[in-house]
């Protein structure tokens, strides 16, 4: 039986020595990357982003889809944002790992809560900006006058001219927005109608804007982060395994296999290098010689 689709809030932990996205040309791209996450998932893995916020040093999504097709999309991005900073940045790409999760949401007042919590990051990380000014989040889409958007479809390009563009051979829909400075309209690939819908009025959407939410919620968070059962991380081995190698069992595969189907795995939230180890018949200390303690 499949899973059902619900709402997930994804994040990622906050990095302590690295910034994510430096300037507004790094924005962009990241902007950028969301519709393209987008755009392959509705394909591969069905996700819809109802809301989201980019920060300096960390990302906040709220999608609908199953908790699997959530982790793989925030893994897409994860991916396409270390290729774009190799190819792009001047400096090192982020070196920290990178920590992420998806947190279930109950109910409606369960995804208010939440998305306005994603859309208030900047002004609680005290940037001089308010939400729905805020040029890095979806914030500024919802009960806004979209008729005086500027830009032109993205039909209007060649396809030479879009690889160029984004770097990518993922089909964007024609009729999405490109904007004068190269980003895609956000409102493009956002269900910002949804929320708009969850929240009925303008006054509701800007009332819970207005409220302090992030005590609660980051405790909620940390309170709920997920450790994996063994069968669940053995599962995704397998799957990792027969899609990377063509085996269906662990012990079809040499040690080297195993080391980098745990060096994949050991990213993903809610698995430990601990079970890594044990799924994969590989000794606690050679499993710590490779990825540190955990």
């Amino acid at each position: 039986m499949k899973d059902k689709a619900h709402y997930y809030h994804c994040a990622t932990k906050g990095f302590e020595h690295s910034i994510l996205f430096s300037d507004p040309r790094e924005f962009i791209a990241a902007m950028n990357r969301i519709a393209i996450c987008v755009a392959r998932a509705g394909q591969e893995f069905p996700v819809v982003v109802i809301a989201f916020c980019l920060m300096d040093n960390h990302v906040h999504f709220i999608l609908h889809g199953t908790r699997e097709n959530c982790l793989k999309w925030m893994a897409l991005f994860h991916r396409l944002t270390m290729v774009w900073q190799t190819k792009h940045r001047t400096g090192s790409p982020v070196q920290e790992t990178w920590k992420y999760d998806a947190w279930l949401l109950s109910d409606k007042e369960d995804v208010k809560e939440k998305i306005a919590y994603v859309l208030r990051n900047p002004m609680a990380a005290g940037q001089a900006f308010l939400p729905t000014s805020y040029r890095w989040s979806s914030a500024g889409l919802v009960f806004s006058d979209d008729s005086t958007v500027s830009g032109k479809p993205l039909g209007e390009l060649s396809i030479y001219e879009r690889r160029k563009l984004f770097e990518t051979r993922v089909e964007l829909p024609d009729d999405w927005i490109l904007m004068p400075d190269g980003m895609i309209w956000p409102g493009s690939y956002t269900n910002y109608r949804q929320v708009e819908r969850l929240f009925g009025q303008p006054a509701s959407f800007l009332f819970a804007l207005n409220q302090k939410v992030e005590p609660k919620v980051n405790e909620e968070m940390q309170r709920s982060s997920l450790s994996l059962p063994d069968q669940d991380v053995l599962r995704m081995a397998l799957e990792e395994a027969n899609q990377r190698f063509g085996a269906t069992e662990i012990e079809a595969l040499d040690l080297s296999q195993r080391v980098v189907l745990c060096s994949t795995l050991v990213k993903r939230p809610g698995i430990t290098i601990k079970q890594l180890g044990r799924v994969f018949h590989i000794p606690s200390n050679d499993m710590k010689k490779l990825f540190g303690k955990g």
